[in-house]
Parts: C-alpha cells; sequence; structure tokens
C-alpha cells in the first residue's frame, strides 16, 4: 500500500493533491524521468512529431485540474521539447492553436447547452416529428441545439366568449324581492322568465314609477337591488311562494296584496 506524503500521492501518472477538503490533479514523472520521447531529428514523418506534441498538450489539458496547473505543464512540454531538438516555433504555435481550439470547444458547449427554443403551430404528429428531426439536422451544423415547441389553436381564439353575466342575472321560474337601498321601500313578485327581463320591465311598473316620482332615478341599474327569495319548479309553485312572502314582509310597493291569487291559496 502506497500512503500520501505531504498530502501528495501520485497514481497512474497522475499526482493527486490535497488541498483542504479539494483534491488538485496534475502530471506526474517520476524523479528517474529523462524525458526520453521521439527526437525531432529522427528519421519519422514530421506528422508523427507534431501529433506527439498534440498527444503531450491533450494528456496535460486532461489530467489537469485548473487552468493554471495546465499553463505550468506547458512550460514543462516546452522545456522537454525543445531539448528533443523541436522547432520553439512549432512548440508554441501548437500549443496556442491547442488552447484555441479547447477555449472554442467550451463556447460551443455552452451554446449546446443552451437550447433555441422555436415556437411552431401543431399540425399533426407527423409534421411535428419531421420538424424536429429537420432542426436537429440544422443544429447540428451551426453547432446550437434548436427545439421545437408546438402549440396548439385554442377555440376560444375563433369564438368570442359573452360577457359573464351574474348568477341573480340568469336565474328563472323564481321568487324575487326588490328593495330600494335609499328608502324602505320593497316589492316582491316572481317571473318564470330569465330575472333580467323581468327587472328591465320593471322600469315601467310601480318599481319604475317610486323611482321617478320619489327619488328622481329613472335610468338607475336596478340589478344589485333584487334578491331571490325562491327557487321554484313551475308557475303554480311561484304564486303559492308569491302570495306567502307578500303576507309575510307586506312589501309597500305591491299592489296585489289583496290580489285573487292571495284569496284563493289563503287559509
Amino acid at each position: 500500500m502506497e500512503v500520501a506524503n505531504n498530502n501528495k500521492l501520485p497514481f497512474i501518472g497522475m499526482e493527486l493533491t490535497k488541498i483542504g477538503k479539494r483534491l488538485e490533479t496534475c502530471v506526474y514523472r517520476k524523479t528517474t524521468n529523462k524525458g526520453l520521447l521521439l527526437h525531432y531529428q529522427s528519421h519519422v514523418d514530421a506528422r508523427y512529431k507534431r501529433s506527439l506534441l498534440m498527444t503531450m498538450l491533450n494528456r496535460a489539458h486532461c489530467l489537469s485540474s485548473s487552468p493554471d496547473i495546465f499553463a505550468e505543464e506547458c512550460d514543462n512540454l516546452r522545456g522537454i521539447f525543445l531539448k528533443l531538438k523541436f522547432p520553439e516555433k512549432l512548440i508554441n504555435s501548437t500549443i496556442t492553436r491547442f488552447i484555441e481550439s479547447r477555449n472554442q470547444q467550451q463556447v460551443r458547449d455552452v451554446q449546446r447547452n443552451a437550447p433555441v427554443r422555436i415556437i411552431l403551430p401543431f399540425k399533426d404528429q407527423r409534421s411535428a416529428d419531421i420538424v424536429r428531426r429537420q432542426l436537429s439536422d440544422l443544429g447540428k451544423k451551426i453547432n446550437s441545439d434548436i427545439r421545437p415547441v408546438f402549440t396548439s389553436k385554442k377555440i376560444a381564439d375563433d369564438i368570442r366568449v359573452a360577457e359573464a353575466k351574474s348568477p341573480l342575472i340568469n336565474q328563472q321560474c323564481v321568487v324575487y324581492e326588490f328593495k330600494c337601498d335609499l328608502c324602505d321601500a320593497d316589492y316582491v313578485g316572481y317571473t318564470r322568465r330569465h330575472l333580467f327581463q323581468r327587472i328591465v320591465e320593471h322600469k315601467h311598473s310601480a318599481i319604475g314609477k317610486h323611482l321617478r316620482d320619489s327619488l328622481n332615478q329613472e335610468n338607475k341599474d336596478l340589478t344589485e337591488q333584487f334578491t331571490i327569495l325562491k327557487k321554484c319548479r313551475g308557475k303554480f309553485e311561484c304564486l303559492i311562494y308569491e302570495m306567502l312572502f307578500i303576507q309575510e314582509k307586506k312589501p309597500k310597493l305591491n299592489t296585489q296584496s289583496d290580489s285573487i291569487k292571495a284569496k284563493l291559496f289563503s287559509t
């Protein structure tokens, strides 16, 4: 077993260094290493000599945990290859191209991680699959992640939504009560139609006369002054409950408190 020495431990060509709670890695060379690599004046094709330099740079980049460590290893490689009679211009240009290519790769990776979303209308699944495949091919050519976002057409876009009316307005077949909000005048009645229709008609009834003569408010909106006393199932039930509520509340604006209906159903 091999233990760490001064928080450093060599491991398969790489040295691990413990700094606090984090680890740093760099290229490891034994003390007996003489830097014996391919000599530039050897009878080998020039492409193999350039490839050797690129290979050592790529190895250093993969094993270095930070840019500073990689820069230090580049200086070490520069010294090693100068001893092997590699031209300094070739060494410096190769290192520069390698660093630039890595920076461009990082930029492409960042762009690829941030997808470009295109909103398209949804026609059918077959068309959607074709568009998705075509955008994927285009993204590979320009090094971008292009993703389609399909939206379906809403029925509400074509159909005009009617103005919502309050539950009171849409009621029908009910016994209702009117209470004036400026005095104690009230009225009890019934309708089998929608209540809002009956409210409009009341502008010409005893309620309308009360508003014109007593309060001088002929065009006032009466909706908020009406309340439903009973929801009925038919005209006969409406007549019964109208008579009972008239007897109970004795509304001031009703002129039929002793009407035929009240006499027929009173006990």
